[in-house]
């Protein structure tokens, strides 16, 4: 996957059909198109490789959000540091799912929230590990964690041992390899990958919880994104939000919130 760059259109037929048929906004002679970065994060965001489409509660979520905006949006999944820097530099693009934190408040425009997110410290069980209420007493322990991730950032920043690698996937084998201690991920998101990678997520252990990173995840645009299109974008994302579609996609899917 780090080497691989997959497209995925959404919304482009659809969209048009939003406009004519009263969507919030005029019909209008073309939409603006959109790129929309984002990585592989199941169950959140799950790439197919034989049919080469993305899906999952966060991908119906931006399509429905471009439906609503009558925006062209094509989804572009890549690994996690390369779509980080393409938001980052290019206009008229997107990304998803992404953390807001501190550092980052001032390198995106924020549009809002489109998917849960739970941080935990999972060793495997029987490691030695223990378990602990204040993750801090664990930065003795070795970490893999994934290039440009904030978790992995944030956790570096606290003092912990982090070796970086490009992919999501390449911590859980170093975990599973005994070549790290401990990974931070999703309480459900990285469970998933496990038993994609054809490993048991039994012999996962959460250690401890970091809430300081548990928030819900946001879709985000480039600083160079007319603000026009983030006006547009984040009005339709509200009026999911306030007629219950958003909700109603998660309660479809899989995933569940958890506290």
């Amino acid at each position: 996957m780090a080497d691989k760059q997959f497209r995925v259109v959404i919304g482009r037929t659809a969209a048009r059909l939003a406009i004519c048929f009263g969507a919030l906004f005029p019909c209008a002679a073309g939409a603006a198109d959109i790129r929309v970065m984002t990585t592989p994060f199941p169950p959140y965001v799950i790439y197919d490789e034989d049919t080469h489409k993305a899906y999952g509660p966060a991908v119906d979520v931006i399509n429905q959000v471009c439906m609503t905006s009558a925006m062209d949006c094509e989804i572009m999944v890549e690994p996690w540091a390369r779509a980080y820097a393409t938001a980052i530099e290019n206009p008229d693009t997107l990304i998803f799912s992404i953390a807001r934190r501190p550092d980052r408040e001032m390198q995106f425009k924020w549009i809002g929230t489109v998917a849960p997110y739970h941080v935990r410290l999972f060793s495997i069980a029987g490691s030695g590990v223990p378990e602990t209420e204040n993750w801090r007493e664990l930065s003795s322990y070795h970490v893999a964690g994934q290039l440009r991730d904030v978790k992995a950032q944030y956790l570096e920043n606290a003092g912990f041992d982090i070796e970086m690698v490009p992919s999501a996937e390449a911590t859980i084998r170093m975990l599973f390899a005994n070549r790290a201690k401990l990974i931070a991920g999703d309480a459900l998101s990285l469970p998933y990958r496990v038993r994609m990678l054809g490993e048991d997520s039994q012999r996962l252990q959460v250690v401890a919880s970091i809430p300081e990173l548990s928030s819900d995840l946001y879709l985000a645009a480039s600083l160079s994104t007319d603000d026009a299109i983030v006006t547009r974008l984040r009005t339709a994302l509200e009026s999911l939000k306030a007629d219950g579609s958003y909700d109603r996609i998660w309660a479809m899917s899989a995933v569940t919130r958890t506290n």
